[in-house]
């Protein structure tokens, strides 16, 4: 209790917030603006930059990798040097920001927690119901979330909480009666708006004040250029990995890739929701030629439909491949289950001939060569959830056949 009256002391004083000496000044900020004082903490604690005209642009749409690269510079500053490297640059300048978020599971439950290497989707703007789960899985991760009767309180007072989406219920209850981010005149929270430059600033600032902020990362600009881009991007088309790298730069190995995939555990457990589908390049042409997606797209199931690589285990599978080995400059070949190893790609064939499941494997076979289970990502409900840790024999799948692939060199 006496911490979440020294936050609310906080949050009354936001916006009336001293600035030290020297602050940066914007010339379409004044004293007097809302987002004065968040806006200027921010700027002089390396987390946003202005203009090169002396704007701040503070009614500007704030994008998801906007308020990532934000985010990371205020909460994870220590983490961004590791991935500041070519493996990630290569998709995007703010992909070291997002993946300082990912490792730590601050993109959890977002509707772009699998997707957030592509420029495109991160190029849209962030609406508060994803504010609201990033901010909420900090300060769960830092020990500083609202507790159950503070949520419940905030429930009762948001008129629209019942038509809020399941997955940010908890999240938007946390925000509410943290004051981190509040509802309208009207009481509605109104979720699916999307946030300005300016509030993302003052939403940071509050939340510096009930959780501890990292100093920004030595080479970050004591005056950075602003993270938004000024019309939305394409794409990057990934670089073809160095041969024989993984996407963290190490050689492919089963002790490296399994390295990558116990990484993926801890972020994606058994229950994980895979709702929103991965946006992968999904071609099987040109550079692509051999990526997982061609490979899966060779089988087609009893309606004579080839198999997504985008939604179910077809897409839940291309993700975890793509994590491991890139998108690019892979080369898919049989194998077979005696041969398994961990990072392997399984595609489950019925007595008829149909695909009826994919899968990545994560551990050696059951049943076949070895008596060791297998790891594969599907969770056994047969619903939308997926999750790399959950055992399944292969011998659950005796009703037909295997046939496996590998993108191991040797």
């Amino acid at each position: 209790m006496k911490r979440l009256c020294s936050l609310v002391l906080a949050l009354a004083l936001c916006l009336g917030l001293c600035v030290p000496a020297g602050a940066a000044e914007f010339s379409d900020v004044p004293a007097g603006h809302a987002f004065y004082g968040g806006i200027l903490y921010c700027a002089e604690n390396g987390i946003a930059g202005g203009y090169s005209d002396g704007t701040f642009q503070p009614s500007k749409t704030v994008t998801r990798n906007n308020f990532v690269v934000m985010l990371s510079r205020a909460f994870f500053a220590d983490d961004l040097a590791e991935y500041n490297t070519e493996t990630y640059l290569k998709y995007g300048t703010f992909v070291p920001n997002s993946m300082a978020l990912f490792v730590n599971g601050i993109l959890r439950n977002t509707s772009f927690e699998t997707i957030f290497k592509n420029s495109q989707e991160m190029n849209q703007g962030i609406s508060r119901y994803d504010m609201a789960q990033l901010m909420t899985n900090i300060m769960t991760k830092k020990g500083f979330a609202a507790g159950e009767a503070e949520k419940a309180a905030a429930v009762s007072q948001i008129t629209d909480y019942s038509s809020i989406p399941s997955q940010y219920r908890d999240a938007v209850a946390n925000v509410y009666a943290l004051g981190i981010i509040g509802g309208y005149s009207d009481g509605t929270f109104g979720g699916e708006v999307t946030m300005n430059r300016g509030q993302a600033a003052v939403v940071i600032y509050r939340m510096t004040q009930a959780v501890p902020v990292e100093a920004p990362a030595p080479e970050t600009p004591a005056d950075p250029e602003p993270e938004t881009p000024s019309t939305p991007t394409t794409p990057e088309t990934p670089s073809t990995p160095a041969a024989g790298t993984l996407t963290n730069g190490k050689a492919i190995t089963e002790t490296n890739i399994t390295e990558i995939l116990n990484q993926l555990k801890s972020q994606y457990p058994a229950g994980t929701s895979f709702v929103n589908g991965y946006a992968g390049l999904n071609s099987g042409r040109g550079p692509y030629a051999n990526c997982i997606d061609k490979t899966v797209k060779q089988y087609i199931d009893s309606d004579g439909k080839k198999c997504s690589t985008t939604f179910g285990c077809g897409g839940w599978a291309a993700f975890i491949a793509d994590e491991i080995f890139g998108q690019t400059g892979i080369t898919w070949k049989k194998t077979t289950t005696s041969n398994l190893r961990p990072g392997d790609l399984m595609i489950y064939i019925d007595n008829a001939g149909y695909i009826e499941h994919v899968a990545i494997c994560v551990g050696p076979v059951d049943g076949y060569a070895t008596n060791v289970r297998v790891y594969v990502t599907d969770a056994s409900n047969g619903g939308n959830d997926y999750g790399i840790d959950w055992p399944r024999a292969v011998t659950n799948f005796s009703n037909g056949s295997i046939d496996c692939y590998t993108a191991y060199p040797d």
